[in-house]
């Protein structure tokens, strides 16, 4: 037979900020002889397509994410999981597989989430989502199109999961950089030119943040990414233009004045 779920296992008690099996009756008894048949994805989300339903859906959050034994974990950032131990430390949720394969669900502040949904693509929160911004990204013609009927300022339309899904706060300070657009700029003020700067440094921040796995060590020296971990203290990029903090929807944005210009449009009379 097919590699299937043999054992779930849960911390006791379970932690239930984490793991909400909603309507069914527990985790292991959705999961366990199933087949994983594929993982989707669709921006911060992924689920577990099963050969029977309920399917699982996670968000990892902060600090969520899957560790197989034995194979190493990927790190970001500072945030690394403790791969010598088994079950590593914080997990929520370990699956055994039929091919001795282990599976764990760690997560150390515990943002995530788990999941059983019947059916996760029709359903909130994945039903609500704008397209992938990695892999739906619309062409420029509708992205301008799209833009252009948005008033707030670019930075937190970026991050509105319902207009593009996948952009966090580092990538969407990232692409403004690139594009050399204030964050502060309203997104049906950019000019044509911008719009399509900043369509195309989408797809270049993510082609490389993708292709090197999140190893920010591996992103490209001209990258604001390296400059502005410094807790919103003022600090410089490494060719010494100066780094600025400025809050927009809710979150803070790093920028860099000198090449980052606000413009706004004059009223017309």
């Amino acid at each position: 037979g097919r590699k299937h779920i043999v054992k779930v296992i849960e911390t006791d008690p379970p932690d239930q900020k984490v793991v909400q099996v909603g309507a069914f009756s527990s985790l292991a008894a959705s999961l366990e002889q199933r087949v994983v048949e594929r993982v989707h994805r669709k921006g911060k989300y992924l689920w577990l397509e099963l050969n029977e339903r309920p399917w699982v859906l996670c968000h990892l959050g902060m600090t969520g994410s899957f560790v197989v034994r034995g194979v190493k974990p990927a790190t970001y950032k500072s945030f690394a999981v403790d791969e010598e131990a088994w079950p590593p430390r914080f997990w929520k949720v370990l699956l055994e597989f039929s091919d001795g394969t282990e599976v764990a669900y760690v997560d150390a502040r515990r943002f995530g989430k788990v999941h059983l949904k019947q059916d996760p693509e029709s359903e909130k929160p994945i039903s609500d989502l704008g397209p992938d911004a990695w892999l739906e990204l619309p062409p420029l013609e509708d992205f301008r199109a799209l833009l252009a009927k948005k008033a707030p300022a670019i930075k937190a339309v970026l991050l509105n999961q319902a207009v593009l899904s996948g952009i966090g706060n580092w990538v969407a300070d990232e692409v403004l950089y690139q594009a050399r657009i204030h964050p502060e700029t309203r997104a049906n003020e950019l000019s044509a030119a911008q719009v399509k700067a900043l369509h195309l440094q989408i797809e270049e921040v993510l082609t490389v943040a993708v292709k090197s796995k999140a190893d920010s060590a591996l992103f490209p020296d001209s990258w604001l990414f390296h400059w502005r971990w410094t807790g919103k203290q003022a600090s410089k990029m490494g060719d010494g233009k100066q780094i600025a903090f400025v809050t927009v929807g809710g979150r803070t944005s790093a920028f860099v004045p000198s090449v980052q210009k606000k413009i706004t449009k004059k009223k017309k009379k």
